[in-house]
């Protein structure tokens, strides 16, 4: 099966399609470690690999990173236990660095198992849904499209685009059905106005979208179906026919011009309806319509008018050989525009699902109906007028006829009497094919307009073609004014020989623009192909003056714009390299010669390989071949880091950005010397480590004062206690109990102080033991509110606990979260005041965030005081003027500890009504129910 097959059976597992559009990267490895059988786009993105398909095919080392983990985890995950969360290291963090992944087996066809490897942290650039869904796409061969769970068009091929005629919603190729199906049980199949379709639903929960793959039957699954929950397809039986060519819908393709004048792309709907019916054809809708009574309701000329996408507009046409039946025919279509567009007519097709009336009409069983009354029709109809370019055609097409009469006729070519007579339904000419001449023409147009110098094309007298610098001089505003005025005849007043400094072959003409005086220009003529036949191409440049447009008009003029451009380029500072699609460096800047130390013409022979070193290189030239494969211009990479070959052997770090010329088949390398970056890099390491160090020496120099402190304080604490309990007597003066008392609260409050101050350094220098895993928070909160109890009923405070029934757990530290939890409850009882109420609460919102809360009614405090509160060594002072005695760090430590989960702690609080803190969980941090 080829890795686009290999894809679509893969997707047709729901334990997979859940995670296909995740953002999170998502990997099934064989146990072996050796290859990815599965990927989503961001778990191929984060191997760096360019598709499914290159990663699939990948053969990874039994030494590497990844291979050695898997190889450890196939060696302890149970083959049906649940999924046990692990940290790895250069998967989706990148190289080196380890990320939290969901892993679990899952059984596979044939009985063999899969390792699959969900990722709990998201890549840093998390890309849309719209980006995901067309690196999806791009890994499957059959035309396909991605919609929403409602049936909205998110993405799509551009083979699946012409298949359903530029629809956006499912309901617009009657999908309907197959959405519900496929949202219900993952997988349905079947026939849509499209032809036929597999959909498959991927995502989870809200977050659900449809895959549509059209044409062919979906492959078979990639994973066992016996252990898989998903409900299998609907397919045809081993031996059971499929449906009948002659039983299915007929289907043909029409057009119109600008004028909406109506044509067909094929004869097989045109022989149905007869040929009378057929030699209407041509004329524009309105006045087919009225003749045929096709649109009562004006519902396509409308669409035609206001130049608008329609659908399943139902026509009845006639038929010449059936009196009293007529051809339903359900008709589509959208508008068509150029490159810069102008509206060019209408594309679309019919469906008519009358399958026996088209055999009845196919097989010829019946005789000649109405054929009188549809000549009577189109004898009413009014005769078409030509313009002045169709006129000039007819003329020359007539010229061409008379020399081919005049002309012997070949032995063997002459007509014979049995010859058909020619069809009175002419079909319009098929679009060229991609390798043709005529394809070039039409893609040309864009560039001609550009271009400051005149290009006429024309045949014998016929104007076919001229570009906008050429109107402009002759001051006419389309061809057909032209040609209206007489074309070349009126236009050119001299001509002499060739001049002495001009091009060779050119000529100097004299032009008579409409309303100026005359102009000299260089002209010189071509014979050219132009959709597919001879012509003549006419090129005019004026001789230093300026067209009326204000561009140059002058070859020369054009010549010292390259070079002023050229001169630009020389004064910039980073290197620039044209290249040819094969990475061959065709010019380079100043800036580059200096960077290498190569002479320009030293360029030529080298290649963008040759100026990286060897391990720099596959990266480049694999970008260098993408960016010639592609049809679209832009830089496809952000850049690349790496080091650069000078001609005298030394070394030079770089930055390069590659990137395609638009409207051409060169490429544009920007190199940049990143040395004085790597400098600063270096330093700013330096510095950090500096910084480390720093902290580190403070954490022990705390410690060890910390040891030193505690051994004095314990004898205080201990001493006072035994004064205090008068083991040996009396005190006997009730003053020295109160400072007895004093001295060990006292000591019990250093004690905490030096406690605080030393869990603060170790998370400020990262020394903090954090162990990670699934944490209920609604059982953590429930424990620390049964511990505070105790101390909200002395204080005479109500304490208030409002958890939902289900909340999905958060990866966190359970110790540093129940330190977190008690410090923001005891804070709140500390600063509300008897009859107050403390609320400590959780949930889960819209954006799949998890948060903890604590809301007191306390006095508040302003934005002043919150800035104080979150110093260390301030004490917090209410509004209400009391100053609760703390350490200082209560706050402080509880900000850090919450940052060091990777939750974000925020704190409102507002005057008299109380303070409101929260630690909230991104959706990496939560884990799925």
């Amino acid at each position: 099966m080829s890795a686009p097959d290999l894809q679509a059976g893969y997707l047709r597992d729901q334990r997979l399609a859940a995670h296909a559009l995740s953002p999170a990267p998502v990997w099934l490895w064989s146990p072996d470690g050796r290859q990815v059988l599965w990927a989503n786009p961001s778990g191929v993105a984060a191997f760096r690999a360019a598709s499914f398909a290159e990663l699939s095919t990948r053969r990874f080392d039994p030494d590497h990173r990844a291979s050695l983990q898997i190889v450890r985890l196939a060696a302890s995950l149970p083959s049906q236990g649940s999924p046990r969360l692990e940290r790895l290291r250069g998967f989706a963090g990148g190289v080196g660095t380890a990320s939290t992944c969901l892993c679990s087996r899952i059984g596979l066809t044939g009985g063999s198992e899969g390792l699959l490897i969900v990722s709990a942290e998201p890549t840093r650039s998390q890309p849309d849904v719209s980006k995901q869904a067309r690196r999806l796409l791009n890994d499957l061969q059959a035309p396909s499209a991605i919609f929403t769970a409602e049936g909205d068009l998110i993405e799509t091929q551009a083979s699946a685009r012409e298949q359903i005629g530029g629809q956006a919603k499912l309901a617009d190729i009657a999908g309907e059905k197959l959405a519900r199906e496929a949202r219900l049980n993952g997988f349905a199949e079947g026939d849509v106005r499209a032809g036929h379709a597999s959909v498959i639903r991927l995502g989870t929960g809200t977050a659900v979208a449809l895959l549509v793959i059209f044409g062919a039957r979906a492959p078979a699954p990639a994973s066992d179906p016996a252990k898989n929950p998903m409900k299998a397809a609907r397919t045809l039986k081993a031996g059971e026919p499929g449906p009948h060519p002659q039983h299915l819908p007929f289907r043909f393709v029409w057009q119109t011009d600008a004028e909406t004048r109506f044509t067909l792309a094929n004869t097989e709907f045109a022989d149905l309806v007869g040929s009378n019916i057929a030699a209407l054809l041509g004329r524009n809708w309105t006045d087919l319509a009225a003749a045929l009574k096709l649109d009562p309701e004006n519902l396509i000329a409308d669409a035609l008018a206001r130049r608008e996408t329609f659908s399943g507009i139902p026509v009845s046409w006639p038929v010449e050989r059936v009196a009293d039946e007529l051809l339903r025919v359900e008709m589509s279509g959208l508008p068509i525009f150029d490159r810069e567009r102008h509206f060019q007519g209408f594309r679309g097709f019919g469906i008519c699902r009358q399958t026996e009336l088209i055999a009845r009409l196919r097989n010829g069983s019946h005789a000649a109906g109405n054929q009188t009354e549809v000549a009577t029709l189109a004898a009413g109809l009014p005769t078409p007028k030509l313009d002045p370019r169709e006129h000039s055609a007819f003329r020359e097409l007539a010229r061409e006829l008379s020399e081919r009469l005049k002309r012997p006729t070949p032995r063997g070519s002459r007509p014979t009497p049995d010859e058909p007579p020619p069809a009175r339904f002419v079909a319009p000419p098929k679009p060229p094919q991609p390798d043709k001449t005529a394809r070039d023409a039409q893609e040309n147009r864009p560039i001609f307009d550009r271009l400051p110098i005149g290009i006429l094309i024309y045949r014998l007298n016929s104007l076919i073609y001229a570009n906008e610098a050429f109107l402009a001089w002759t001051g006419h505003a389309s061809l057909d004014e032209l040609a209206e005025a007489g074309g070349l005849d009126s236009l050119f007043i001299e001509a002499s020989d060739k001049r002495s400094d001009g091009p060779p072959g050119s000529k100097s003409l004299t032009i008579a623009p409409v309303g100026g005086s005359r102009q000299p220009v260089e002209g010189r003529l071509f014979s050219v192909t132009w959709n597919e036949e001879s012509a003549l191409a006419l090129v005019l440049s004026t001789q230093g003056l300026e067209s009326p447009g204000g561009a140059p008009g002058s070859v020369h003029q054009f010549e010292k714009e390259n070079l002023e451009l050229k001169a630009i380029l020389d004064t910039a500072m980073d290197g620039v390299l044209i290249l040819d699609r094969t990475g061959r460096i065709l010019s380079a800047n100043r800036s580059a010669q200096a960077l290498f130390g190569y002479e320009a013409h030293e360029f030529a022979e080298l290649t963008i390989g040759d100026l990286l070193v060897a391990d720099g290189q596959y990266g480049v030239l694999e970008h260098v071949e993408r960016l010639a494969r592609e049809d679209s211009a832009g830089t496809l990479h952000a850049g690349f880091e790496m080091s650069g070959r000078v001609q005298n052997g030394g070394l030079v770090p770089l930055q390069i950005t590659i990137g395609r010329v638009e409207d051409g088949e060169k490429l544009c390398a920007v190199l940049r010397d990143i040395t004085a970056w790597k400098r600063n890099e270096r330093e700013l390491i330096d510095a950090k480590r500096t910084a480390e160090k720093s902290a580190m020496e403070k954490s022990e120099f705390l410690a060890k004062i910390s040891h030193e402190i505690r051994i004095p304080l314990n004898s205080i604490i201990g001493f006072s206690e035994v004064m205090m309990e008068e083991r040996f007597g009396p005190l006997g003066n009730e003053r020295y109990r109160d400072y007895v008392e004093d001295i060990h609260a006292c000591g019990g409050h250093v004690i905490a102080l030096l406690n605080e101050l030393l869990d603060l350094s170790k998370i400020e220098a990262g020394k903090l033991d954090l162990s990670f895993a699934g944490v209920n928070l609604n059982d953590l909160l429930q424990q620390c509110v049964a511990v505070m109890q105790q101390q909200a009923n002395r204080q005479r405070v109500v304490i208030r606990l409002a958890v939902p029934a289900s909340l999905p757990q958060v990866i966190a530290d359970a110790r540093s979260m129940r330190q977190v939890t008690l410090n923001l409850i005891s804070n709140s009882l500390k600063h509300t005041g008897a009859g107050g109420q403390v609320i400590v609460s959780t949930a889960q919102t819209d954006e799949h965030e998890v948060v903890l809360r604590v809301r007191d009614t306390g006095p508040g405090m302003t934005e002043k005081q919150l800035r104080a509160a979150l110093e260390p060594f301030r004490d917090i002072a209410t509004t209400a003027g009391r100053s609760v005695s703390d350490t200082g760090f209560g706050l402080p430590i509880t900000k850090a500890l919450a940052e060091a989960n990777q939750a974000q702690f925020r704190i409102r609080s507002e005057v008299d009504h109380g303070t409101l803190v929260e630690i909230i969980f991104p959706p990496a941090r939560v884990l799925a129910q």
